[in-house]
């Protein structure tokens, strides 16, 4: 339990969120405000901690800029190169969630398992994306990969109907949401689970006063939620971490 003194200081710190547009983990409520599983995640441990926040929504490729450069001080991400090379960035030493990679290809097509198999192939990727350190490997010129960078999930599922790509990484929410937008389910797909990607929290530690405190302090938050039951063990997607109904404002 936090003490007087304690609990008072940590009202007085605010954490800045930047969530990548990623629905329906991250995204913006009709009125406007973050919303998603993921940003009721991070409000819960943060709430619980003592800590208020705010936060806002941008393209996925203009979170991990705004992160290292102090923009925005904190979030809930796959690790990623560009936050562990800063050297601004303090990463929880444990994961709070996971999400669930896969491959897409045409029925028909060769299940993929090991990045080694993209080699000479085709390949759908969505920009800014860093699916957990794979996508340095990918872009190394010498595996042989082409990739074709777009912005949209739906567009990934069309490329793969169409056959101008041979695979598409997508996390299976995203696929999910590419059919939403198309209204339709995807023609002759087959999927395989690439890996199962952690997520952990992580800080500026450049913008945020004490910030091995608020690390701490936000673990401690989290492993009591787990204990009182309000949350799953991390080895489960954000819509299945969350056990109780809450209301994030």
């Amino acid at each position: 339990m936090l003490g007087v003194q304690e609990s008072q200081a940590n009202k007085d710190i605010q954490l800045r969120l930047a969530g990548p547009e990623f629905p329906p983990y991250y995204f913006y409520n009709d009125q406007g405000k973050p919303t998603g599983e993921l940003v009721r995640l991070y409000s819960l441990i943060v709430h619980n901690a003592g800590f208020s926040w705010e936060g806002v929504i941008i393209p996925a490729k203009r979170v991990m800029k705004s992160l290292t450069e102090g923009v925005y001080d904190s979030s809930i991400l796959v690790k990623n190169p560009l936050l562990e090379k800063s050297g601004n960035i303090l990463t929880s030493p444990v994961p709070i969630s996971e999400m669930i990679l896969n491959v897409y290809f045409r029925e028909g097509e060769r299940p993929v398992h090991s990045k080694d198999l993209f080699s000479g192939k085709k390949l759908a990727v969505m920009r800014g994306y860093g699916y957990g350190g794979l996508r340095g490997w990918l872009d190394d010129i010498k595996n042989n990969v082409t990739l074709y960078k777009t912005d949209s999930f739906d567009s990934v599922i069309r490329l793969l109907e169409t056959g101008r790509v041979d695979y598409g990484l997508l996390y299976d929410v995203n696929f999910e949401t590419g059919e939403q937008v198309l209204e339709r389910k995807a023609i002759n797909l087959s999927h395989s689970t690439m890996a199962r990607v952690p997520l952990f929290f992580h800080i500026n530690k450049k913008q945020i006063p004490n910030a091995q405190y608020v690390m701490d302090q936000l673990m401690i938050s989290y492993q009591e939620l787990v204990e009182v039951g309000s949350l799953a063990e991390s080895k489960y997607r954000p819509d299945e971490v969350i056990k109780q109904s809450e209301t994030i404002e």
